[in-house]
């Protein structure tokens, strides 16, 4: 696992985590060390998180949506009907899940946000 350039407030953090998108993996938070490999595996499912249900669900259709990204017929291009205007409006979207995690969270967990490294 590649070693991650955390902070060194979020060293403390018991759980570390990374926050990104993959077409078809279902989740967007993979763990970052060890102890959170330990606990959860690698990739994150939302639903052993301790987060309200209603973020769990924004999470899962904030997945999906992403899923529709690409042009599943022609990968790895992106679909026709996906513009900038879609583009924008779903990385405004997932800063702010990603905001509402690490808010419901807590210092428990540390999250990296690696959406710029894949895309």
């Amino acid at each position: 696992m590649d070693e991650i350039p955390w902070p060194e407030f979020q060293m403390a953090a018991r759980y570390q985590l990374r926050f990104c998108f993959e077409y078809g993996s279902g989740v967007c938070l993979w763990s970052g060390n060890e102890t959170a490999i330990a606990r959860f595996g690698y990739a994150v499912e939302p639903t052993v998180l301790p987060m309200p249900l209603e973020l769990v669900v924004r999470m899962e259709e904030l997945i999906a949506w992403y899923d529709r990204r690409l042009d599943w017929d022609n990968p790895p291009a992106i679909a026709a009907d996906w513009d900038k205007a879609e583009e924008k409006r779903f990385q405004q979207a997932a800063t702010h899940l990603l905001e509402n995690v690490r808010s419901h969270l807590g210092r428990t967990y540390a999250i990296a946000d690696e959406r710029s490294k894949f895309d």
